[in-house]
């Protein structure tokens, strides 16, 4: 049976020793697969030092555009760059809103038994805020609707097992 795409979370920006990553979260009926959109050079910066090392280091982060609705899913997992979570292999599913943002966790098992774990922050895509702004929406509100439209996609993803025992506290 082939895999079906279920959802798109767009951007979830996840923090590594080489500065934040921004991903965008394609959600199948099988697993969830974190797309690379873009990577700070940020560590690359501090390495080389002052102004100089953070100039080059804002001037190479990367911004690559993905066609999501075209992207065949085991081509984006396969992608060494890409981070891929099956459900099966999950044993922990927290999305929450602490300190002013909404923060999904996810825990989980490598094929080698090894535990793992992603956690990003989920920031609404500038193109939502501007338009949420034209309507007369505040900022904060804006993020919250993201963060429950983000519940809602996971959700309708995870298998019911899953979701069951997972923490939703927004």
């Amino acid at each position: 049976m082939q895999e079906r795409k279920v959802a798109l979370i767009p951007r979830v920006v996840v923090s590594g020793a080489m500065g934040p990553k921004e991903y965008g979260l394609v959600l199948t009926d099988r697993r969830a697969i974190f797309v690379l959109e873009s990577a700070s050079k940020a560590g690359l910066g501090a390495a080389l030092g002052g102004a100089i090392g953070a100039a080059i280091a804002q001037g190479v982060a990367e911004k690559r555009f993905v066609d999501y609705d075209r992207a065949d899913p085991d081509e984006l997992a396969g992608e060494p760059k890409n981070l891929v979570v099956p459900y099966e292999a999950l044993e922990e599913v927290r999305l929450k809103h602490s300190l002013g943002a909404a923060k999904l966790h996810l825990a989980f098992f490598t094929p080698e038994g090894k535990r793992k774990k992603v956690e990003g922050v989920l920031v609404p895509p500038d193109e939502w805020t501007r338009s949420k702004k034209a309507a007369g929406v505040k900022p904060k509100v804006a993020a919250a609707e993201y963060a429950r439209t983000a519940q809602v996609a996971l959700q309708s993803a995870l298998p019911p097992a899953v979701a069951a025992k997972a923490e939703w506290s927004l």
